[in-house]
């Protein structure tokens, strides 16, 4: 089901009434099933609507620029959306270029001054691939005139619209084409001669924010493959590996990059690759153990919102201390929360090493059921996945896109060994050029 929801800005009451009732109609005839309209009539409302936006975008904002302020207009207002993200798409509804009753709320010298420079200042305040400036109709038309130009209007900004939000969400792969000096053999004079080089480049963006560029990393390819899978379908680590090489080019090939529990031991001297699986699970057993029973208890306040500062620093600090077990802590948390019926008749059975144990591999992460105890552990190839997810996120954060990496995070799914993605289904991506 499509859904949009959208805010209109305007202060001219019967004018708003008409706008709600056509906008929603012409978004229902490009088959949006719901449309949510909110309102807003003076500047000041609607730039405190928008500065709370920032988490929630609006999908659409219908703006009017003169909004009976004397100093402030709908720029200031796209302005504020700008800065704080607020809206996908704008559409400036203005009549002050060729009616000067504004001259009378600002003045005839600030009214002549907005006037010559509005479509100016308005498209260097938003992007101009997602602002729409439309005139209203003259105020010398007819009533009947007027709806009927400005119904065609408005049907005209829902068709782009529908045309523009295809590009809301972007990861696609980009061929770029540049010149490399050719090269000479050591002692040899340099050329001056050049060759076309091709290389990969992938544009990104998340929701309302601004489209970027990145060079090829390790484990783009795989995310790009679970992005384009469709909804139904899921994706094995095995068929991940045809996309890209197991072993990548710069990354170490040590165990520890590819079973960060074995590094976490090893760094406190014991040496877990002579253990055998009984010594491995007691050990995993006896970290866990030890921190768990209050790790639930303060992840319990903080999905209650009930967490003192005190406490929210005690549970980070519990989580630094657990270092890679603490993904284990919160798969066995999120289980005992998620599934109390499943549990509630094995509760005195198992201990929490137990639990972690028994989901080490599992949450953000995908694993094979192998080895003589079948406890979960990570293939091989699991385990690159897994790993190259991991630095996917972690390069998205620091180029910006934290937010498509929580996204990742939360839609992401693994069951056994195979890989979902399982977006909203307002989320649509644009993968290819």
């Amino acid at each position: 089901m499509k859904s949009i929801r959208m805010l209109i800005v305007e202060d001219e009451p019967a004018l708003l009434e008409l706008l709600k009732r056509s906008y929603r109609e012409k978004f229902k005839a490009q088959g949006f099933d719901s449309v949510t309209i909110e309102e807003s009539r003076s500047v000041e409302d609607a730039r405190k609507l928008a500065k709370g936006a920032t988490s929630n975008p609006y999908d659409f904002v219908s703006l009017d620029v003169n909004l009976g302020d004397t100093t402030l207009t709908g720029l200031d207002v796209l302005s504020t959306i700008k800065r704080y993200h607020s809206a996908w798409m704008v559409a400036l509804l203005t009549g002050v270029e060729t009616d000067t009753s504004v001259d009378k709320i600002m003045g005839k010298a600030a009214g002549i001054a907005l006037r010559q420079r509005l479509r100016r200042d308005a498209y260097a305040r938003f992007p101009a691939e997602r602002l729409l400036v439309v005139e209203k109709p003259s105020r010398s038309l007819t009533p009947k005139e007027a709806e009927g130009l400005l119904g065609d209007r408005l049907e005209q900004i829902a068709a782009v619209y529908e045309e523009v939000g295809r590009l809301r969400y972007i990861f696609r792969p980009i061929e770029v084409i540049c010149l490399q000096r050719v090269k000479v053999s050591k002692g040899q004079k340099p050329t001056k001669k050049f060759i076309e080089t091709a290389s990969t480049q992938w544009q990104i963006r998340f929701n309302c924010g601004d489209i970027r560029t990145l060079p090829d990393k390790a484990g783009f390819r795989t995310l790009h493959r679970l992005l384009c899978l469709d909804r139904a379908e899921s994706l094995t680590p095995e068929a991940a590996l045809v996309a890209e090489p197991a072993v990548e080019k710069g990354q170490p090939q040590e165990a520890s990059s590819a079973d960060p529990v074995a590094a976490f031991f090893q760094a406190k001297g014991i040496d877990w690759n002579s253990l055998d699986a009984d010594k491995r699970d007691q050990l995993v057993r006896g970290a866990l153990s030890v921190k768990f029973v209050k790790f639930q208890e303060l992840r319990g306040l903080q999905d209650e919102d009930d967490l003192s500062p005190n406490e929210e620093d005690e549970l980070k600090g519990i989580i630094h201390e657990l270092g890679p077990l603490a993904e284990a802590a919160e798969t066995a948390y999120d289980r005992m929360r998620s599934q109390v019926d499943d549990f509630s008749h094995k509760a005195t059975s198992l201990t929490t090493g137990d639990l972690a144990q028994n989901d080490l591999h599992v949450g953000h992460g995908s694993y094979d059921q192998v080895g003589d105890n079948r406890r979960g552990q990570d293939s091989p190839e699991a385990a690159l996945f897994r790993a190259r997810m991991k630095r996917v996120k972690d390069c998205l954060r620091e180029n910006g896109f934290a937010q498509f990496a929580d996204h990742l995070d939360d839609y992401v799914q693994s069951t056994g060994a195979n890989w979902s993605y399982n977006p909203p289904t307002d989320v649509e991506w644009t993968t290819s050029a």
